[in-house]
């Protein structure tokens, strides 16, 4: 009995035990995910291959496919989105190190895993994003369960705000905002970026060889703003400190950006518009990607044979199904109005068309100059100029396999179409590839009249007829529109016969459009706030150009070749202009002045301003005549701006 009594109590004992921790293993049991789908950009061969749902982390495990060369890196601003928008930041990582690059095979990494602050508990489809700027970032979408539709977001009723007619006219766009709490905060008071895509793009867009527009600045509070003129709502990009930021410019239009955290896993961007609620898209925007990097095969070059097989068009169009399916789940998950969603689709569409357009033209090019060549080695005079264009048996027969389904399938009467970053850029092009695929028979020799009938013979069987040719009418035939108004009107009467709206709103913009009228708009008032820091500089030297240089712009390098390109004309430059190096005790301490003093005599003149009277001298100089518009610029006695500095010293010098 005693015996028995004491096996019943072990026997007790290790039933509560084994429930013990069988109860702790279940409170602390972790849901795995083997192999989920999701839908991916710029991942170059790194797949997801489990996740884990914990109630401390959410980790998720990595696989490679890299080749040799291929380098990797997770920034830390990784972060995870769950269902509701709401963002997990990074708590470890296993297998290397953040912000670090790899090269999987030569470093020997083979399985990395990163962890996440714990997704909410019943979670079905989230995302993993490498941030804050997604250009050449990994984007993970709709991470689930296989089998599980991604479309589990609840139904919401959205207003559309299609372009109305209005949104097409010449009108000024102010940009205004802050960044606070950067970690890029350290880089200095002044962040003088690049231009904009805004400033290359819309010189073209408004039929302008040049222009006047705003560079865009970040102060030391990190306010910033920018001005431009647009003809039409426009997809762009801002650049600023360490990324980049989409807006949609619309004519007549002030944008307030409020950009906070940047740099880190919450960065937040805000975006308010008097035109209509556009926040919903341009803060989910969701790839903001260069042309060679979406294309999975790559261009051909001058050096290769020129073949073109069928096959290598596949890969592009699943890579573009792939950024529909992400278009279709972004819509969904953050309630995008139709409108909203086209857009981003058709940014989608019109970037790959260009792809396209490049792989096919570079076969073309090639079996042209061998054409070419072929016809310089006869040495006789009988044979006519080599044909320029080839039928689509002849291109076939030579291993050139076309695919115009990327062109064909754009939506080009859509107004929506035309707001996407690369329309006009791609209009602009596609008669290039024109010129080598017949499309008009009896066009095979190459004239200028040949050239315009089998492009308009092209654009009519692709569907983009009017579209083309309001675009070479409104850009191609600007200058001669604005000097001849006989001209103007019988262009004016072609469009107004357009069967297609959107082309005709577009076109009437372009033709209503007037230079001074530009000109006047875009020159930036905030210039009148830098008038007093001017005259402080000129003043004493009226009747002489003066060449201003601040030297925080300057690496030693650039110094020695501007004193260089001084001091071999000095006496002759001297009677015309007086040399104003201009300095700051942030930048540059007095020591400091007189040991470059020493080494370069062109810094003699060198006056110290204050660092609000420099920033208002870099307000002053934000007129974009070409790329170099820094505030070394050339003033000239009567207040107005010329060319910098050092390009005033080269011109001279090669002048004389």
């Amino acid at each position: 009995m005693k015996k028995t009594i004491i096996l019943l109590w072990a026997m007790l004992f290790s039933l509560c035990t084994w429930a013990q921790a069988n109860g702790s293993a279940s409170s602390d049991m972790v849901r795995t995910i083997e192999h989920p789908e999701f839908s991916a950009l710029f991942t170059f061969g790194i797949e997801i291959s489990k996740v884990e749902f914990g109630k401390e982390q959410t980790t998720l495990y990595f696989d490679f496919s890299h080749y040799t060369g291929t380098s990797f890196s997770f920034r830390s601003s990784t972060y995870l989105v769950d269902e509701e928008g709401r963002r997990y930041p990074i708590k470890s990582c296993k297998g290397f190190q953040l912000d670090k690059g790899y090269n999987v095979k030569e470093d020997g990494v083979k399985e990395i895993s990163i962890s996440f602050e714990p997704l909410p508990e019943g979670t079905r489809v989230f995302d993993c994003i490498e941030g804050p700027d997604l250009q050449w970032s990994f984007q993970f979408y709709g991470i689930r369960e296989k089998g599980q539709d991604w479309n589990v977001f609840p139904k919401k009723e959205v207003a559309d705000n299609p372009f109305p007619e209005s949104f097409f006219c010449v009108d000024t766009v102010y940009v205004t905002g802050r960044i606070t709490q950067s970690q890029y905060d350290q880089w200095g008071n002044i962040h003088r970026e690049g231009y904009s895509y805004a400033e290359k793009a819309l010189r073209k867009q408004l039929r302008l060889g040049g222009g006047a527009f705003d560079r865009f600045y970040v102060a030391k509070d990190g306010t910033f703003s920018f001005k431009t003129m647009v003809a039409k709502p426009t997809m762009d990009e801002l650049f600023i400190p360490g990324g980049r930021i989409p807006v949609l410019l619309i004519p007549g239009d002030h944008l307030q950006v409020d950009i906070s955290h940047w740099g880190e896993y919450n960065q937040q961007v805000t975006i308010r518009s008097e035109k209509g609620d556009y926040s919903r898209l341009l803060t989910n925007y969701p790839f903001l990607y260069e042309k060679e990097i979406a294309d999975p095969r790559g261009t051909l070059s001058w050096s290769e044979t020129g073949k073109l097989a069928a096959d290598t068009w596949q890969p592009l169009h699943d890579e573009l199904e792939t950024r529909m399916e992400v278009c279709r789940y972004l819509a969904a998950k953050h309630h995008f109005t139709p409108t909203e969603q086209k857009l981003i689709q058709m940014n989608v569409q019109i970037d790959h068309a260009f792809i396209a357009y490049m792989r096919m033209l570079s076969p073309l090019m090639i079996k042209y100059r061998k054409v070419v060549d072929l016809y310089n080695k006869d040495t006789s005079n009988n044979k006519k100029y080599p044909k320029r264009r080839f039928s689509m048996q002849e291109l076939e027969a030579d291993s050139i396999s076309l695919d115009l389904s990327f062109i064909t399938e754009c939506h080009w009467d859509d107004p929506t179409i035309s707001a996407t970053k690369d329309y006009e850029f791609l209009l602009s092009k596609l008669p290039g590839l024109f010129t080598f695929i017949l499309f008009q028979p009896g066009t095979e020799a190459q004239t200028h009249e040949n050239d315009s009938i089998n492009t308009f013979a092209a654009a009519e069987r692709l569907g983009i007829g009017e579209t083309l040719i309001g675009e070479y009418l409104t850009t191609n035939m600007y200058d001669r529109l604005q000097r001849n108004p006989e001209l103007r009107q019988k262009v004016r009467g072609i469009v107004e016969n357009f069967k297609s709206p959107h082309t005709r709103i577009l076109s009437k913009a372009a033709l209503d459009y007037d230079l001074h009228d530009y000109e006047a708009r875009s020159y930036p008032a905030d210039q009148s706030i830098a008038a007093d820091v001017i005259k402080k500089l000129y003043a004493p030297y009226k009747g002489k150009k003066v060449l201003l240089l601040p030297l925080s712009c300057y690496r030693p390098d650039g110094l020695q070749k501007i004193d260089s390109l001084y001091q071999a004309r000095r006496a002759e430059i001297d009677k015309e202009a007086v040399f104003l190096p201009v300095a700051t005790p942030k930048f540059t301490s007095k020591q400091e002045l007189k040991e470059l003093q020493q080494k370069y005599p062109t810094l003699k003149n060198t006056v110290y301003l204050g660092e609000e009277e420099l920033l208002r001298l870099y307000i002053a100089f934000q007129r974009g005549n070409g790329p170099q518009t820094d505030p070394e610029m050339l003033i000239l006695q009567d207040g107005t701006f010329g060319i910098p500095g050092y390009l005033f010293l080269d011109n001279y010098r090669k002048k004389k």
